[in-house]
């Protein structure tokens, strides 16, 4: 590894897993470097103010990011979407750190660098909500340092709410809302939470559980559905915005996993230990954008910058991620998912 490497791996706290390839390191390497820099370039200050243009921010780290790729040709692909070519990795990374707290945009439009001092506990250290003046490392593009108070619960930095998984469901259940529609059946397509598929491809004409979700189409309209005893359907209408790169948006699939965990068919995690540092993680579906920014900022996309499935995470980070995707109803399984 070259001197430049080595420094990187050095300042970002980075270390390489047992038989890792060379790109795969690089690649996380220039990952976290890229984050980081985003966080810097908001730093900035001139004329006595402080923040930057968020076009300055994309400017800056597409010209890093095209400077990384001249060095080292064997990570170009892993920062392209290959699903959607369109997605700009810089605008990706900026847009997590304002929607995770990290950046704020101010009334003139310009980024700055937050500093609310809020930290998460996770493992035997401490996610930052911006850049410490002190020693930190870098895992993916979360920022951890010794842990300091005071503390924040991963549900408030997150805005969720308290509800248990269960508890969830039953909140969306209530019979009291739901009521006869003049709806043809026919028509619909529901959501069987029985199905071993993912969620998105367990949709069919029947209903197979009391509770369900139904669609006219992939597109709506939808409505949350009961089976009376009497075998007449009763309806409420569930309304799915459009979606975008918020913090708040695909959260339609919290309501899958918790229809599929009450009827004991939870969607399913892998953790597989790559050695004594590092393990990777598999989700058997896409995650809501809470929970998958989240992640971000605790663990390296592991394929590519944009893979949303397999994640490479520390061992002492399991424990954190398992009750976060357990309190969503996914179950965690692995020799690692109680560390």
């Amino acid at each position: 590894m070259n001197e430049f490497l080595t420094s990187m791996s050095s300042d970002l706290g980075i270390n390489n897993y047992k038989g890792e390839s060379d790109d795969s390191f690089i690649y996380r390497l220039c990952y976290s470097a890229l984050g980081q820099w985003c966080l810097q370039i908001a730093q900035n200050s001139s004329a006595g103010i402080a923040g930057t243009t968020k076009h300055n921010q994309t400017i800056v780290i597409n010209k890093l990011l095209q400077r990384y790729a001249e060095l080292f040709p064997g990570i170009a692909d892993r920062f392209i979407d290959v699903d959607n070519p369109q997605v700009n990795f810089s605008v990706h990374v900026r847009r997590v750190y304002e929607e995770t707290g990290y950046l704020l945009t101010d009334k003139s439009n310009l980024n700055q660098l937050a500093d609310f001092g809020r930290n998460i506990r996770v493992g035997n250290t401490s996610l930052l909500v911006g850049i410490p003046h002190k020693a930190h490392a870098v895992n993916g593009l979360g920022v951890f340092a010794s842990p300091t108070t005071p503390l924040t619960s991963t549900r408030e930095f997150l805005i969720r709410d308290g509800l248990t998984c269960e508890e969830y469901f039953q909140s969306k259940y209530d019979l009291i809302d739901f009521y006869e529609r003049d709806i043809t059946i026919d028509e619909l397509q529901f959501f069987n939470p029985l199905s071993i598929r993912v969620p998105s491809q367990s949709w069919s004409a029947k209903m197979t559980t009391n509770c369900s979700v139904a669609r006219k189409s992939e597109v709506g309209p939808f409505y949350r559905v009961i089976l009376e005893s009497d075998k007449s359907l009763l309806f409420a209408d569930e309304i799915v915005e459009p979606q975008s790169d918020s913090l708040t948006s695909y959260e339609y699939r919290r309501m899958y996993f918790a229809l599929k965990a009450h009827y004991n068919n939870s969607l399913k995690a892998w953790i597989v230990k790559q050695d004594d540092e590092y393990s990777k993680l598999r989700i058997g579906g896409l995650l809501p954008n809470r929970e998958y920014y989240y992640l971000l900022l605790l663990s390296w996309p592991f394929n590519h910058a944009f893979d949303k499935v397999n994640f490479l995470i520390r061992n002492d980070f399991i424990s954190e991620v398992t009750a976060t995707l357990n309190n969503i109803g996914i179950e965690v399984k692995g020799e690692n998912a109680n560390a």
